[in-house]
């Protein structure tokens, strides 16, 4: 059928080529005026059938698509961040998808032309300054973010502080070196007269102070010029990234500054240091184990950087640093103390001596208790204390028992002397320091020993629960409190037969 139309088609078109009207065309083929048209204006073919809507298949993100319109229309979380927030509530997709659904609701910005600057390794170290609004409890702060950058390695520190003064530019460098464990060759600033500035097209002023303090460390001081931004893009570039992920992670809210500072070490460790960087395809911490063979060292004669804080020893024996908690001694509960935070160690002087060492944790909200503390913590806590004082006062035969119940049982002694104080409650303080020297005399030191001599049975026979327990027959009752007589003093029984002498009867 296609092929006849085809060829009428064909037909007409051929015929009209040679007589170059329609009607000559309507003689010659015998078709109709309204067909010959439709063939020389190509309306002949059939129509096309309508093509099948594809029907849409499931996405494993539907069921998050509320979620991921918060997360980026309200909260502004970046695509990866918005990735863990679903991955936390259950998501089981992959990243992809969920870039393509972050591009519907966050059509992507328009990119610039750049050019790329390759370092050689250990060649330059970068540094900058970034403020950032945060919330410190229910307070809006400024804050002045603290980057240092390695642009062959994209190993990157980030530290925050209140204020950009000169003594917090030197405290920051110490504390990034001091973790670096060297320093790069060059060290390249944005103008800023705490380090320098441009004063003309070929004069730079390096302040002095700094000038210094570069010496110390055998670094060389380069300033950015002016128009050329991209020679300090390394540092620059990623202050979006420290916005976007790092302060965004925690929604912009954080106790403190050591709590905003516990955060940004562990950012850097556990997320921008370890990442694959877009750029370079690589971990920056891997390439800068190749990188550190080229950076200077450390000079060997200066001081371990390190900053100091304030703390009083809590009722954990614990002082708090960073959200992390470190122990000292449990005697120092409501001392103050003095902490040298290096980067890898905490110090922890009291009373001006160095009372404690602690390796840095550099996770958050941990707790670290050195073992001699805890060791003297169960030594000194006031329960147990309480608890042996209560054994004691049953009478002067508690004490060998206690002393019997420590080499014995050890750790386990305290559970014996609860019951045994359970059962002085029962059965009155007499009957139980009696049943105590009895099973004390066969060597037999535990509640359990004195529970079967209460209840009038042998050491030797099967354990009574002791809420099953009667209170003692009368015969048992008085024998055990007859085991005191021997703690009396014989004095007393001397002025009893003296008296009986000087009496009526015989």
């Amino acid at each position: 059928m296609a092929d006849d139309k085809e060829e009428r088609r064909r037909r007409i078109l051929e015929v009209y080529a040679q007589t170059g009207s329609i009607r000559g065309t309507r003689r010659e083929t015998g078709h109709s005026i309204g067909l010959i048209r439709k063939v020389l204006r190509g309306q002949d073919a059939e129509p096309k059938a309508p093509a099948k809507t594809k029907r849409k298949s499931k996405s494993k993100l539907d069921p998050y698509r509320p979620l991921l319109r918060r997360l980026i229309v309200e909260d502004e979380l970046t695509a990866i961040l918005a990735f863990e927030e679903l991955r936390a509530a259950g998501f089981d997709g992959g990243y992809s998808i969920v870039k393509r659904g972050v591009a519907e609701l966050r059509p992507s910005r328009r990119r610039r032309v750049t050019t790329r600057v390759d370092h050689p390794p250990g060649a330059e170290g970068q540094m900058d300054w970034s403020p950032y609004w945060v919330r410190f409890g229910t307070e809006r702060v400024h804050v002045h973010a603290f980057s240092m950058v390695l642009p062959f390695s994209r190993w990157m520190f980030v530290r925050f502080a209140m204020d950009e003064t000169f003594e917090t530019l030197i405290r920051l460098h110490d504390e990034a070196f001091g973790l670096l464990g060297a320093v790069p060759q060059v060290m390249s600033y944005d103008n800023m007269t705490t380090v320098g500035r441009h004063k003309g097209p070929d004069e730079v002023w390096i302040n002095p102070r700094f000038a210094a303090y570069a010496g110390e460390y055998d670094f060389e001081v380069k300033l950015t010029r002016p128009g050329r931004p991209n020679d300090h893009a390394s540092v620059e570039r990623p202050m979006h990234y420290i916005e976007n992920n790092c302060l965004r992670r925690r929604r912009f809210r954080f106790s403190d500054l050591e709590d905003l500072n516990g955060h940004a070490g562990w950012w850097c460790d556990h997320i921008a240091n370890v990442r694959v960087h877009g750029t370079t395809r690589q971990r920056p911490v891997d390439r800068f184990r190749s990188e550190r063979a080229y950076l200077k060292a450390l000079p060997g004669d200066r001081v371990e950087p390190f900053h100091t804080v304030g703390r009083d020893v809590q009722s954990d024996f614990c002082v708090a640093v960073d959200t992390n908690r470190y122990s000292v001694s449990p005697k120092y509960v409501g001392w103050s103390a003095t902490i040298r935070v290096f980067p890898e160690r905490i110090e922890i002087v009291i009373d001006g001596a160095l009372h404690a060492t602690h390796a840095r944790c550099h996770g958050r909200h941990e707790r670290l208790v050195l073992p001699e503390h805890a060791d003297e913590y169960k030594r000194t806590t006031p329960s147990r204390r309480l608890l042996e004082g209560a054994f004691l006062r049953l009478g002067p035969d508690a004490k060998p028992f206690y002393e019997g119940l420590r080499a014995q049982r050890g750790k386990g002694a305290g559970y014996h002397m609860k019951r045994l104080l359970n059962l002085a409650d029962r059965c009155g303080t007499l009957a139980v320091t009696g049943a105590m020297k009895h099973a004390a005399s066969y060597g037999a030191y535990s509640a359990d020993a004195v529970t079967r001599v209460l209840a009038g049975q042998t050491l030797k026979r099967s354990v009574t629960p002791m809420d099953e327990i009667p209170m003692p027959p009368e015969r048992v009752r008085a024998w055990l409190e007859g085991l005191n007589v021997e703690g009396r003093d014989l004095g007393d029984y001397d002025a009893w037969i003296e008296g009986q002498e000087g009496s009526d009867d015989d």
